[in-house]
This record gives structure tokens, sequence and C-alpha cells, in this order.
């Protein structure tokens, strides 16, 4: 099982992983024409993809879910809830509601509930070849639930939002600063490290920090946060970073 990162951060997300030539997309919150750009920029196979499994109902998350799937005759993997406030993006899609955990091209996915200000908020694991993936963003709090069903993961994609010191000090106005590092909010980098620690990560080798804000995060500082992390706390595994501005090329488990 392998991942790449196609676009993660506040104008765009979206995550293609693949197995024995099998493949889904987690989310696709960027145009239809740049998605496909940047599964051709890395060499992901569009041909391959079984579905688009989705996340929570938000722009970035969602913006080229409808046309992708129209045009690459998908079918779109989504919360009841998501589906009817947002319906009209996916008007002569193939629908299938998530109720639990599923089968689609090979993998098995088990949706993880998160607390976000979506209307039906979920991250997700995805299993394959014996190794699993925990694909964890858009939260402000890491719950027991959270820390539980990814304590065995083999590679993390990981929110590290914020850095807490430049949210405060930034340009952003009182509530959405608020908003931002509330419980339904968005994880900051310190965070992110507490939540790596939160469980035996024996079995984890890499981590990949995901929706890093442009304007209250750095991705050097992201970066050092949590190799700090691995560091201190004598930990084997390899971090990597994940922009918007361009994919973040395969990763194999």
């Amino acid at each position: 099982m392998k991942i790449a990162v196609l676009s993660s951060g506040s104008k765009g997300n979206s995550s293609f992983i693949e197995s024995n030539n099998q493949a889904i997309l987690i989310d696709a919150g960027l145009s239809a024409k740049r998605l496909l750009s940047r599964m051709d920029d890395i060499g992901a196979d569009f041909k391959n993809l079984n579905g688009i499994v989705v996340t929570h109902d938000h722009s970035d998350h969602i913006k080229g879910v409808g046309i992708l799937a129209r045009k690459l005759k998908i079918p779109v993997f989504i919360h009841e809830e998501n589906y009817i406030v947002k319906e009209d993006l996916f008007s002569n899609c193939e629908i299938k509601f998530i109720t639990n955990k599923f089968e689609l091209g090979g993998f098995m996915i088990t949706p993880i509930p998160v607390s976000h200000d979506g209307t039906a908020n979920y991250s997700y694991n995805i299993q394959a070849e014996g190794k699993k993936i925990s694909h964890l963003t858009d939260l402000g709090k890491a719950t027991s639930l959270v820390m539980e069903r990814t304590k065995d993961c083999n590679l993390f994609l990981l929110e590290s939002n914020h850095d807490p010191i430049m949210l405060k000090d930034g340009p952003y106005p009182w509530y959405l600063k608020q908003r931002i590092s509330g419980i339904k909010g968005h994880l900051s980098n310190s965070d992110a490290s507490n939540l790596l620690l939160s469980a035996d990560r024996s079995n984890l080798k890499n981590v990949i920090l995901a929706h890093l804000s442009d304007e209250n995060n750095d991705p050097r500082l992201a970066y050092e946060s949590m190799l700090c992390t691995v560091d201190e706390n004598d930990l084997d595994m390899n971090v990597h970073v994940a922009l918007q501005t361009q994919p973040l090329e395969f990763i194999e488990l």
C-alpha cells in the first residue's frame, strides 16, 4: 500500500491511496482538472480509482468531488448528512452512504468520528496488505476514540494546522482565532505531537503533517516541531510535510 497527498491545506485537500493497482481518493477539494494534473505529476493512474471517500462537507474537501466522479464514472462514498446539505454538487453521481466500516477496491475503510464544525465530520483508517493508514485532519480535539483507533497505524497522516503563537499574533479576527483553536477547529503543531505520543507507536514508520495553515504556520516550523518530538522520544519514523502548492509523492508502507 502507498499514499500520495495531491494537495493539503485550506484551499483544497486530496489524498491518493493505492494497493495492488486499486486506488481510492480521500476528498477532492481542488478542481477535477488540477487533481488529474497532480496525479499525472506523481505517476498516479486515475484509471485505478474505485471511488472518492468524503470526510466532511467543507468546500476545501469536496469542491471537485462531483465533477471528478462524473468524469471518471466512479462512486462517491459519503455520510448521508453531508450529502443532504450539498446535494447539488453530486447530481448524476453514484452515491454510496457510509454507515460503518466498508470495503472498497481491496481496502477496508473504517470511519473515525472527529470534533469539527462541518455537518458530519469523519477521518478514516484505511487497511490493505496487512498495513494501516490513519488519515486524520480537521479536528479540534484528539478524543480518546481518536487515540484508540489510530494507535497501531503504520502511516499517520496527521493534521498540524497552526502554531499557537502565530495564530494569536496573526491577522485573523478574534472569532476566527477562537474557531481554529477551539475543540471544533484544528489541531496545532503541539497538539499533533501530543497525539503522536498518546499511544504505542512501534508500528509507525511515517508521519505526514497535513492541513498546514498558510497564515498561521510554516512548513519548516511544523516539521521541526514534530522532528523534535520524534528525536526526544527516540522514535524510529520519518517525518514528511504535505503542502498546498504541490503534491507529496508516493510513500510506500
